[in-house]
């Protein structure tokens, strides 16, 4: 059974504000930023009960990442709370009524599946767009979702033309589990295919379509440096050790 952390609020201030602004720092100088999508840092709440989110909350430290179905829905106020979280986690068809209606994002549309099924749902029952961005599984990893680059590229500019209740922000990718340098290529190649997507589609398309979510604790400044806009955080915001 997974432990939850005890959050120390002034330790995940200080470092989410340390890790904001250093990262802020490499994307400039690396001049890969967008300046439509300033980075971000995404904290991850899997890490947490539900009042030490909702603690967060208070303190206005969003959007917040939950990786679970289950635990957004005990985690938040449906109708309330959408503009403060986004999900990051697999997503399950059946999941889709508890998920869609609690988030502002959502970051793992791994297959067009799963994007036929969303775009149905938001139509019948959301007033509004679900912004959502595409997993790639730019490394290859058997074990890992998402589209490959090639089906990536032809795929994702019919999505947006098809999928008239979703709205498509960008790519999401899962970097290999290897030293933070070796990952680079990882993110340069999700940030070429994110540029040549944008150049597939229309004007209006291309202007929501710049998201990159990529890089966590570990690798964290190697995808700041390749022009990352989300950064989802887990155990560097917390003094004890737990995994992304």
């Amino acid at each position: 059974m997974r432990k939850f952390l005890n959050l120390n609020l002034d330790y995940f201030l200080r470092m989410r504000n340390e890790i904001e602004e250093e990262a802020s720092q490499l994307s400039a100088e690396s001049g890969h930023s967008l300046p439509e999508a300033p980075i971000k840092v995404v904290p991850v709440t899997k890490y947490l009960e539900r009042d030490d989110a909702r603690l967060l909350l208070d303190h206005d430290q969003t959007p917040l990442g939950e990786n679970r179905a289950q635990e957004l829905e005990q985690k938040t106020d449906p109708g309330q709370d959408p503009g403060s979280w986004h999900f990051i986690g697999k997503l399950q068809r059946n999941k889709i009524s508890v998920v869609a209606p609690r988030v502002d994002l959502i970051h793992s549309v791994d297959s067009q599946r799963l994007a036929e099924s969303l775009d149905r749902w938001t139509e019948d029952h959301l007033n509004r767009k679900l912004a959502i961005l595409v997993q790639v599984n730019i490394a290859g990893e058997k074990q890992k979702s998402g589209l490959d680059p090639l089906e990536a590229l032809e795929s994702i500019p019919d999505w947006i033309d098809r999928f008239q209740n979703l709205q498509f922000q960008g790519l999401m990718t899962m970097a290999p589990n290897v030293a933070a340098e070796e990952c680079r290529p990882v993110f340069r190649s999700l940030r070429k295919l994110r540029d040549d997507i944008r150049q597939r589609v229309s004007d209006e398309a291309a202007n929501f379509f710049f998201h990159l979510s990529m890089g966590m604790s570990a690798d964290w400044r190697v995808a700041a440096s390749e022009g990352a806009t989300l950064l989802r955080i887990g155990r560097s915001l917390f003094p004890k050790e737990a995994d992304d």
